[in-house]
């Protein structure tokens, strides 16, 4: 059984008299025990996917289903289903202790005491913050306010977390050690649907990547695969101590590419062009190399990035996605 399945999905929107389409007929499914992160540029349809899953708006055609529960038909079974944890800090109690907070929330769950002490101990261990329970959550740092959401969205053990944006606004630290905690999520079974604005942490944590774009999935696969894929130019640099100018002609004819020659400090020339593609182009530098009696003494190639993949599908960079968030 999918964890998560979206099949069809159609959301508008009315502003200002004009009809906006949120969502145009999107489908995909999210396996058990997977991170998929759903990346894409601002208006293009995230949060209205996540509001939709997460039983917060009703769509205007097409399914989605947690664990097998349809979210309009099932909606209270879908929400002891799935655990959310969504952008903003006001989603805990800052007058209230850490595990008064936890208890809260147990209560409004409708979970079992016993169970519910049990279950806040754990959890309290687990992200390292016990020594924190009787503090107020005011008094907490960003990092450790944002290990307490993730405390209350665990609590009723769901089977499918929503981690809408979970490390913004956290230093690198915080957020280095919140990816950690999330793998650990990950490693107890549980379904991970993501979404971030930060390129390396999709490609750290998602087993499976799906970029949105005005209301429409454009992309889908694994990180490795989309980078794999992607037709871009690589940079291809080769340094040496004995290049000669019919071996740096040879290169600029048999790649169709202008070449770019620099010395270092050390007096290694350097040699930099584009590939616009990779098939056998290390096998022909070298065989081209060999034919001149050119000592190679490095040669590196650009990999295409996440980034790279997300502004051919956008035509948008992630910076200036961050840039008007904030």
């Amino acid at each position: 059984m999918k964890a998560i399945e979206i099949n069809n999905l159609v959301k508008r929107f009315v502003s200002k008299n004009e009809k906006i389409v949120a969502l145009d007929d999107i489908s995909f499914s999210i396996d058990e025990g997977k991170i998929f992160s759903l990346l894409g540029p601002n208006g293009a349809g995230k949060t209205t996917t996540i509001k939709i899953l997460a039983t917060l708006l009703l769509p205007d055609s097409g399914q989605a289903k947690i664990c097998g529960y349809d979210v309009v038909k099932n909606d209270l079974l879908v929400r002891k289903t799935l655990g959310t944890v969504l952008p903003g800090e006001r989603t805990l109690f800052w007058k209230l202790t850490v595990k008064e907070n936890l208890a809260y929330f147990s209560d409004l769950y409708g979970l079992n005491p016993k169970y519910s002490r049990k279950r806040i101990e754990y959890l309290l261990n687990k992200f390292e913050i016990n020594d924190r329970k009787d503090t107020y959550v005011e008094k907490l740092s960003t990092g450790l306010r944002q290990r307490v959401v993730l405390c209350r969205a665990l609590l009723s053990d769901p089977r499918v977390i929503i981690l809408d944006e979970p490390t913004l606004g956290l230093d690198p630290e915080a957020s280095r050690n919140l990816r950690n905690i999330i793998k650990e999520i990950k490693d107890e079974g549980k379904t991970i649907l993501l979404t971030t604005h930060y390129m390396y942490e999709a490609d750290e944590l998602s087993d499976m990547v799906a970029i949105i774009n005005k209301g429409k999935i454009v992309s889908i696969d694994t990180p490795v695969n989309l980078k794999k894929n992607l037709d871009i130019e690589r940079n291809i640099t080769i340094t040496s101590r004995n290049f000669t100018s019919n071996f740096i002609e040879n290169i600029r004819q048999e790649f169709f590419t202008e070449v770019k020659k620099e010395i270092n400090e050390d007096g290694i020339l350097k040699i930099s062009f584009y590939l616009k593609k990779k098939d056998d182009a290390l096998s022909k530098i070298i065989k081209i190399a060999s034919e001149h009696d050119i000592i190679v003494d490095n040669i590196a190639l650009s990999e295409p990035t996440l980034e790279d993949v997300f502004i051919n599908k956008t035509g948008k960079k992630f910076a200036e996605i961050e840039v008007s968030a904030k």
